[in-house]
């Protein structure tokens, strides 16, 4: 049997290594959704500490807070002057977008709202199907691959998957089971 390319070991590092970043996720969204965030944080402000920049950092984040506040306050302004110039309440300039508008809440929510949407597929017997199939087209490539490959590298994905405590989907089920084609 002839040995795996160098492209070939790459897409197999790649895809075993998205494996295991998926499933850190999914062990972390289970037990403690803000862990790897707290973890992060932490990490920097002792990064800080080591450095003997602390106290410069400390100045930087209230000055930061400071331009925040500032910004606030020209948003808030900003809206006040077109309520007055259209005739209509403060509310309503804001609701119109008449202001600064950061997107980290509408990104929040598009975040929040894609990962709840699982949950809800998850509810209906509809929805169930439907999370088969998209988890099939998301592990295509893998299936493609594993039909066609050595006895070897089904052999280790097996592995991964059982270490990862991960089922095979249906397809890469039956991949797994075709024979290996004969290297001539």
């Amino acid at each position: 049997m002839a040995a795996l390319t160098l492209g070939e070991k790459g897409h197999w590092r790649d895809r075993i290594a998205k494996r295991i970043d998926q499933r850190i996720e999914t062990v972390v969204a289970k037990s403690d959704p803000t862990f790897l965030q707290r973890v992060e944080r932490e990490a920097q402000e002792r990064a800080y500490r080591s450095l003997g920049i602390d106290a410069q950092q400390g100045e930087l984040e209230a000055v930061q807070k400071q331009k925040e506040e500032l910004d606030q306050r020209e948003r808030r302004l900003s809206a006040e002057q077109s309520a007055i110039v259209n005739g209509t309440s403060i509310e309503k300039a804001i609701d119109a977008g008449d202001y600064y508008h950061s997107d980290s809440v509408e990104n929040a929510v598009n975040a929040r709202a894609k990962a709840l949407e699982s949950e809800i597929l998850a509810e209906s017997e509809l929805g169930c199907r439907i999370l088969s199939l998209r988890e099939e087209k998301d592990n295509l490539l893998d299936t493609v691959w594993l039909a066609t490959s050595s006895s070897q590298i089904k052999e280790l994905w097996e592995q991964v998957n059982a270490l990862l405590e991960i089922k095979p989907t249906a397809l890469e089920e039956k991949a797994l089971k075709i024979a290996p084609v004969e290297e001539e």
